[in-house]
């Protein structure tokens, strides 16, 4: 038997996540509310999302105490935020949730008690994902992890740009990055500083060594990370 459908408020400054068009695929009633200084009518609802950026989420959760009820549901999407920052919901009665999206199937959870967790799985079960149950400690180590992880693309990323601009073929030079496998060993301090003049976007040059003292940490080439060092004091 198919769960209850809910009426789904969506309270933010922007979308953040892809909760919404997720409940919405699977049969949820989801609506956009105004955002504004004034909190929006929303006792007749199912279930607020909070799709509001961090620096904003605690003013957020403040205003919709007022407005809230025993019950209700309440959700924000923020990894770098645990359910604390929704304790004014909380003593209202409603149950509060923190998600987060890790991947298109995965989700970070935390919350106060079982039956908020128990609703955050029936809801992401619902979508065909899983969540992932994290304490409000985690959360924030959880956040950096992944923003490493979109850096890391990024650089990546920037450094096939380099590559295109070498072999002067974007083409050729995305092949040659698929193909590039993990680094086993960094070239020796001679070489990295000579790949390192030979850069001439500046940015691109400080990030190759910045990247580059970040890798000779953790593969405890003390040579290279000095380099990277003594160059950053320059």
């Amino acid at each position: 038997m198919q769960a209850p459908r809910m009426r789904v408020g969506v309270y933010g400054d922007s979308r953040l996540s892809p909760l919404p068009d997720q409940l919405a695929q699977v049969g949820h009633d989801v609506s956009y509310l105004d955002y504004d200084p004034d909190p929006p009518s929303v006792e007749d609802l199912d279930m607020v999302i909070l799709e509001v950026r961090e620096p904003l989420l605690e003013a957020a959760v403040e205003r919709l105490a007022d407005r809230a009820r025993r019950g209700q549901i309440f959700v924000h999407t923020s990894l770098a935020h645990g359910v604390q920052i929704m304790d004014p919901l909380e003593v209202t009665g409603a149950v509060v949730i923190a998600l987060g999206p890790l991947s298109p199937r995965r989700w970070a959870v935390t919350t106060v008690d079982e039956v908020g967790e128990t609703i955050a799985d029936l809801i992401i079960g619902e979508m065909g994902a899983s969540a992932l149950h994290f304490t409000d400690a985690d959360r924030l180590r959880l956040g950096a992890a992944v923003t490493y992880l979109q850096v890391v693309h990024t650089l990546r990323q920037d450094a096939v740009r380099l590559l295109s601009d070498v072999l002067g073929d974007a083409q050729e030079a995305a092949d040659v990055a698929d193909a590039s496998g993990t680094l086993r060993r960094l070239p020796d301090v001679a070489s990295l500083r000579a790949q390192w003049a030979a850069i001439d976007n500046p940015g691109q040059a400080r990030a190759f060594r910045q990247a580059s003292r970040r890798v000779a940490e953790t593969q405890y080439n003390q040579d290279a990370e000095l380099w990277a060092i003594q160059e950053e004091k320059l």
